[in-house]
């Protein structure tokens, strides 16, 4: 009979690397169909375009500004290993490092716009 240890999944660290490299390629993918889609759409609705050109950073700039924070908080988390910090008396560990560090990474990405739109 088999003990739990011998029955166990692979490697869950290598399950979690091939996780985190599929959600950065998924990332790309989307922001590439976002891109083009949004290319295709304005040059066909003459309407759409102007909108888009008016509140560029409304329609282009935040979706890829959330983008781009899961893009770094994954590539952060891929190199180093699991997010944990503390500051403020408050201690982030497990899903909850990850997370803040998205938001504080897209509220420093949308401030940014905001200063120099």
């Amino acid at each position: 009979m088999l003990d739990t240890a011998q029955r166990s999944d692979p490697n869950p660290t290598l399950i979690r690397r091939v996780a985190q490299w599929l959600v950065l390629i998924g990332g790309a993918v989307l922001a590439g169909a976002f891109v083009f889609g949004g290319a295709i759409s304005m040059l066909q609705d003459p309407e759409l375009y102007r909108l888009a050109l008016d509140h560029f950073a409304a329609t282009i700039g935040l979706p890829c500004s959330g983008l781009a924070a899961l893009c770094i908080v994954v590539a952060l988390e891929n190199t180093s290993g699991p997010i944990e910090f503390e500051g403020l008396g408050f201690k982030f560990k497990g899903a909850s490092g990850p997370i803040v560090l998205w938001v504080l990474v897209f509220l420093a990405i949308t401030a940014a716009i905001k200063i120099l739109w």
